[in-house]
């Protein structure tokens, strides 16, 4: 009974830290990417992540677009996600939490991108607060590629370039990273 009810506190308290680090994690892209601040899921993320991140500015002062607060709970909150599963050392809970951090960060954007290529299918003008939210979230990822290699006949490549690229970096370049100190 003791075994299972500890599995039970690892799985509530994993899954707590994952929601953090998820909103703090959107705080810090809706600054970078400029999103709009009065898209009622933008203010949401805002009141949810204020009442951590504000005194926090005072250590971490932000600048125009980075947000040091919300970056620095995403890469605490890691740390504490790997501390959590237990037995490893300094460096690796560490260098595992900033390897952590960027897959975090690749793979929001690799599910934001799925979804708003699905969206441009079901209802490519829609005005949900969500839809747009995700639009101006990977717009600023996609026009600097659509500048590169333009439309084909109607046809949009730079989601394909910028979902491989994010493949690339979640398949080859973090696993290398995390291997240089045994993350």
């Amino acid at each position: 009974m003791g075994e299972q009810m500890t599995g039970t506190l690892y799985l509530l308290a994993s899954v707590a830290l994952l929601m953090a680090t998820l909103f703090c994690a959107l705080r810090f892209l809706m600054q970078v990417m400029r999103v709009d601040a009065y898209n009622p899921i933008s203010q949401s993320v805002l009141r949810l992540t204020n009442p951590v991140l504000t005194p926090l500015r005072r250590v971490f002062p932000s600048g125009d677009r980075v947000d040091t607060a919300s970056l620095f709970v995403v890469w605490l909150l890691q740390v504490a996600d790997i501390a959590l599963a237990g037995g490893y050392g300094l460096v690796f809970l560490l260098w595992g939490a900033v390897i952590k951090s960027i897959a975090l960060f690749a793979n929001l954007y690799f599910y934001a991108l799925i979804v708003v290529a699905v969206m441009s299918f079901i209802a490519p003008a829609s005005g949900h607060p969500a839809a747009v939210l995700l639009r101006q979230l990977t717009e600023p990822l996609l026009a600097p590629v659509r500048q590169v290699i333009r439309p084909v006949g109607g046809l949009d490549f730079s989601l394909l370039v910028v979902l491989l690229g994010l493949m690339i970096l979640r398949g080859s370049v973090l696993p290398w990273l995390g291997g240089l100190f045994g993350a």
